[in-house]
C-alpha cells in the first residue's frame, strides 16, 4: 500500500493582489495581535479614502518577520464592482451593491450597536455589537461546573433552583477551593489579573468584600460574585499554562447580577476594558461556569480577532467557539456532557444546546445561519471530536483552536474557518494532525472535504507537492516560477528559478513558490 501523505498548501496573496490591483483601494493599519507562534497584522480598507465598513485585510508572519499568509475579507465581486462614482461618507458591502451609508454608534456601557443611514438619510440597519451570552489566596465555594453533571443528576424533582432556595440540597452539590484576589488598603477584593467584579447595571447589589461569606450557600448573591471570580480566572490560568495569557491582557469587568433581571448574558467589547454581564432570569447564569466561560469565549475570539464578527456563519463560529471552551473546561475536570448550560438551561426555562454532532447535519446542504444558534453542534461537535481523539493532544489541540482564532476574519464560513484551524496545525504542529481535524472535520459533517489539500489542488491551477518518486513541486504551466526553501525554523535554505517541477532535498521545509503574476503559494513538507 502506498505512504499517504497529507500536505498543506496555503495561498498567499499579498498586497499587490488584495490591495493595490484595484485603483484607489488601499489598507490602513489597525492593530496587531501577537501568539506564540506569529504575529498577525490587521488593516482596514479605504477605497478613493473613503472608510469601507466591516472588511479587513490580514498578514500572517512567522515571529522573525518571514511572510506566512494574508488574508483578506473583501470577495473578488465586492473588488471588482469598487469603482469612482462611488460616494462617501462610508462604504457598506450588501447585496453584491456597495453602498453610500453613514453609521451612527451607540454605546452606553450596555447598549452597543451601530446604525446604518443611507445618503437620504434613511435608517437601513443595526448592527448589535454586543456578544450574548499585594493579593492572598482565599477559600471559595462553588459549582464546578455545576451542580448537576459532577454528580450525574438532571435537572428536575428536588434538584431545581426554587429562585435561589433549596439550600439544603443544592449547597451539598458545592465544592471548596481557592483563588487568588487582591488586597487593597487592607480590603479583600474580587479583583486579580484576570478580572474585576463591579456592581455597574441593574440590579444594584454591592461587591461583598468579606471572605467569611465566599464560602456561604449559593442562596446568597456572594455566590454568582464567587463564582465568576473562580471560573475566569482558572480558564485564564490555563490560557497562561498553553502560552496564550496575552490573549486577554486585561482584567475583565463583569457584573454577576445585571440586565435587570432578564435571563440572558452577554459580552460588550465597546467599554475599555470590555465588560461581561450576566442575568439573573431563570437559573441565574452565574451559576453555571458553562455560561461564564462561553461568554469569555467571546472576549477571546475579540482578543485574537477584534472587530471580526460580521456576517451569520462567523457569528454562528462564535458562538460554537464559547460552547466548545465551556465543555473542554468541563473536560479538564473530569466532567463530560452532551449538553451545553446543563445547569442555566435544560430546564424548564430553556433548552440548552448540544455539544454533540447529531450524525445528520450536512454542511453542504445547510442553506442559513441566519439563526446563530441552530447549527452551532455541527462545528461544536467537530471541535471536541478533533480534541478527544485518540491521536491527539487535547491541550495541544487547543492550542491549535486558539492560535487559529488570530486568522479569524468578518464574512467567513465555517468551511474558512476550519481551513484557519488546518493552518494552525501547520503553525503550532508542523501540520501533525491534518489528518485528524479532515477526520473530524470531514465526512459526514462535510465542513471540510475529507480528502488532502493535495489531492484536492491537482486539478487546480496552483503548485502542489508529489511524492510520486522523488519529492517534487509540481507547476501547473509551462510558465517559470521563482522559489524560496526555508527550514522550519526560518531559514532560507535556497531559492532560484524553475520550469514545470522543482525537486526537493528530503528534508523539514517551507517552500514559497511565486507566479509571474505576483501569487505566492506556501507548501510545507513535512
Amino acid at each position: 500500500m502506498s505512504k499517504r501523505i497529507i500536505t498543506l498548501l496555503f495561498t498567499l496573496i499579498g498586497s499587490l493582489i488584495f490591495g493595490q490591483n484595484v485603483e484607489g483601494l488601499e489598507h490602513e493599519y489597525f492593530t496587531t495581535r501577537n501568539s506564540p507562534h506569529a504575529q498577525y497584522q490587521r488593516f482596514t480598507y479605504r477605497y478613493q479614502n473613503i472608510p469601507i465598513l466591516e472588511h479587513q485585510y490580514l498578514e500572517i508572519r512567522s515571529l522573525d518577520g518571514q511572510m506566512i499568509k494574508t488574508k483578506s475579507s473583501l470577495s473578488p465581486e465586492a473588488r471588482a464592482a469598487l469603482n469612482p462614482s462611488l460616494e462617501g461618507p462610508y462604504l457598506l458591502w450588501r447585496s453584491s451593491n456597495w453602498l453610500s451609508v453613514r453609521p451612527d454608534t451607540t454605546n452606553n456601557g450596555v447598549e452597543h450597536y451601530v446604525s446604518i443611514y443611507n445618503s437620504d438619510n434613511e435608517l437601513i440597519e443595526e448592527l448589535d455589537l454586543n456578544l450574548h451570552f499585594n493579593d492572598t489566596t482565599v477559600q471559595v465555594r462553588v459549582f464546578n461546573p455545576d451542580p448537576l453533571t459532577p454528580n450525574n443528576l438532571s435537572y428536575g424533582g428536588i434538584y431545581t433552583d426554587m429562585n435561589d432556595g433549596n439550600a439544603g440540597v443544592l449547597d451539598s452539590l458545592t465544592v471548596l477551593d481557592s483563588v487568588t484576589v487582591d488586597v487593597v488598603n487592607d480590603t479583600v477584593r474580587l479583583k486579580n489579573d484576570y478580572i474585576h467584579v463591579i456592581d455597574f447595571d441593574a440590579p444594584y447589589i454591592s461587591i461583598s468584600t468579606d471572605p467569611n461569606n465566599w464560602v456561604s450557600g449559593r442562596a446568597n448573591d456572594e455566590f454568582e460574585q464567587v463564582m465568576v471570580t473562580y471560573h475566569i480566572t482558572k480558564q485564564n490560568e490555563y490560557l497562561n499554562d498553553l502560552g496564550y495569557g496575552n490573549i486577554l491582557n486585561y482584567a475583565i469587568h463583569v457584573d454577576p447580577q445585571a440586565l435587570n433581571g432578564q435571563d440572558n448574558s452577554m459580552f460588550n467589547w465597546g467599554t475599555n476594558p470590555p465588560r461581561l454581564f450576566f442575568g439573573e432570569g431563570g437559573v441565574d447564569d452565574a451559576e453555571d461556569a458553562d455560561v461564564i466561560i462561553h461568554e469569555l469565549g467571546h472576549a477571546i475570539s475579540h482578543g485574537a480577532a477584534p472587530a471580526s464578527t460580521n456576517g451569520d456563519e462567523r457569528r454562528t463560529f462564535d458562538e460554537a467557539l464559547g460552547d466548545y471552551f465551556a465543555e473542554r473546561y468541563g473536560r479538564m475536570s473530569g466532567v463530560q456532557s452532551t449538553r451545553i448550560f446543563d445547569w442555566d438551561g435544560n430546564n424548564t426555562f430553556w433548552n440548552g444546546r448540544s455539544a454533540v454532532y447529531d450524525g445528520q447535519k450536512d454542511y453542504n446542504t445547510i442553506t442559513s445561519f441566519w439563526n446563530i444558534y441552530q447549527h452551532t453542534d455541527i462545528m461544536v461537535g467537530a471541535m471536541l471530536e478533533f480534541s478527544a481523539a485518540t491521536t491527539v493532544n487535547d491541550s495541544l489541540a487547543d492550542k491549535i483552536v486558539l492560535e487559529s482564532l488570530y486568522q479569524l476574519m468578518s464574512f467567513q464560513s465555517l468551511r474558512d474557518i476550519a481551513e484557519n484551524i488546518l493552518s494552525a496545525d501547520s503553525i503550532v504542529n508542523n501540520g501533525n494532525y491534518s489528518q485528524a481535524i479532515y477526520t473530524a472535520f470531514g465526512a459526514p459533517k462535510n465542513i471540510l472535504s475529507g480528502i488532502s489539500i493535495e489531492e484536492e489542488d491537482k486539478g487546480q491551477e496552483t503548485p502542489y507537492l508529489s511524492y510520486e518518486g522523488a519529492v517534487k513541486v509540481i507547476f501547473p504551466s509551462d510558465e517559470t516560477y521563482s522559489y524560496q526553501i526555508f527550514s522550519l525554523n526560518g531559514q532560507l535554505l535556497s531559492s532560484g528559478t524553475a520550469l514545470n517541477e522543482l525537486h526537493l532535498e528530503d528534508v523539514p521545509s517551507v517552500i514559497h513558490i511565486t507566479s509571474s503574476t505576483g501569487v505566492t503559494t506556501v507548501l510545507k513538507k513535512p
